[in-house]
């Protein structure tokens, strides 16, 4: 069967791909194609699997792609069979998924199969919820990620955000109100909103993505280890620059606002001259965790970098995630650090931007709410502004 490339957008390495298909002994076809007659394998080349960009040809369709989040890729794939591979991927993906769909072995979810190589574990888990949830003919429902001895709600709704300890766990799925992801080792628990049907229905098919969910949630593990600040609860800056733009992505496939706060301790260098570093350092921690202490658990707090730092609100417009500042702020001025005899209040300014609202991006919302921060500072600091 023929093999055809189409290329939507310029990709550095389309001839290697190319010279690789020659090699595996299917050269590409050159020429145009024939709509009533070009059956065979379309090699789609994008900046992004869409719908738009399939052609009446190509009974298969290997689109090779710079990015892709797992909503993208249910979408392409609904509408005709194939396999989705990043360019940043080795070629021998390329060649694992062209064979795949040449022999048709993607199984029953076989859009679901390939997702470890695109989603993060917070990305595999929402088309699991929803999948689950439809078998299951329920209303809704929520999935908890295991930390620890606790689980914590990652994704979905209609019950309490509380974490659920692990004999609350095991209490739940006991009288059959909720599920273990991968059993073995309780990686999550799933609980659904009125389900019409068994678990029967939908635990058969969850035991054939464990092994997904597992490679995800271990690639979660060591990720964290290095997003991890040194001196706080927070996550590192580098950790932001990574999810900032996912939230972004994810905001926008749902219609949905992302807010930014950007926050600074107010007098550092005037608190490490009084009392010296090590109590500049007891505050930067306290602020990272009041923070924690008031944040939901799908919402991330990093810090920036010194006295800096940055909380992702999904869901939230500017004016919601402002009150959140004001919130901090609050909690901060009535927990003081007590150094020596000295009761030492800690202050905080604040920045908020949204997305859309406010900006179009990921750096143009950092740049937002920066400048929103940098008003802040120069108003009388221990304030939230708005970014304009």
């Amino acid at each position: 069967m023929t093999v055809r490339f189409l290329q939507i957008h310029p990709a550095p390495g389309t001839q290697a791909l190319r010279a690789a298909f020659a090699a595996w002994g299917h050269p590409p076809a050159e020429g145009p194609a024939d709509p009533d007659r070009a059956d065979g394998t379309l090699v789609l080349i994008a900046d992004r699997p869409d719908p738009r960009w399939l052609p009446p040809y190509g009974t298969e369709v290997l689109w090779w792609v710079k990015e892709a989040t797992p909503e993208e890729t249910s979408r392409v794939l609904s509408h005709r069979c194939g396999w989705v591979v990043r360019q940043d991927q080795p070629l021998e993906a390329v060649r694992e998924g062209f064979q795949l769909i040449r022999d048709r072995d993607l199984g029953s979810d076989g859009w679901l199969r390939q997702m470890i190589h695109l989603a993060t574990l917070d990305e595999l888990l929402r088309p699991i919820l929803a999948r689950a949830a439809g078998l299951g003919g329920a209303k809704g429902g929520a999935i908890w990620i295991r930390q620890d001895d606790s689980f914590f709600q990652r994704c979905g709704e209609g019950f309490p955000e509380a974490p659920l300890s692990l004999d609350e766990a095991r209490a739940l799925v006991a009288e059959g109100s909720a599920w273990y992801l991968c059993p073995r080792e309780k990686l999550g628990l799933m609980r659904l909103v009125e389900p019409r049907e068994p678990g029967a229905i939908f635990r058969g098919w969850m035991q054939e993505v464990d092994d997904l969910l597992v490679k995800a949630w271990n690639l979660e593990q060591s990720r964290n280890l290095s997003y991890r600040d040194d001196l706080t609860v927070a996550l590192n800056r580098r950790c932001l620059e990574v999810e900032l733009p996912q939230a972004i992505r994810s905001a926008s496939l749902r219609s949905e606002p992302v807010a930014l706060l950007f926050l600074d301790v107010d007098n550092l260098k005037e608190l490490n001259s009084m009392f010296g570093h090590p109590t500049g350092s007891r505050v930067i921690t306290t602020v990272a965790l009041e923070a924690k202490q008031i944040l939901r658990n799908q919402d991330r707090l990093y810090r920036y970098g010194g006295d800096e730092f940055c909380i992702i609100i999904p869901g939230a417009t500017t004016q919601v995630a402002a009150k959140i500042g004001e919130r901090l702020i609050h909690a901060l001025v009535k927990s003081p650090l007590t150094v020596g005899e000295v009761l030492v209040s800690v202050s905080i300014s604040v920045g908020v931007g949204s997305f859309p609202a406010d900006a179009d991006g990921a750096e143009h919302l950092l740049e937002k709410a920066d400048q929103a921060l940098f008003r802040a500072k120069t108003s009388g600091k221990g304030c939230v502004m708005l970014a304009e």
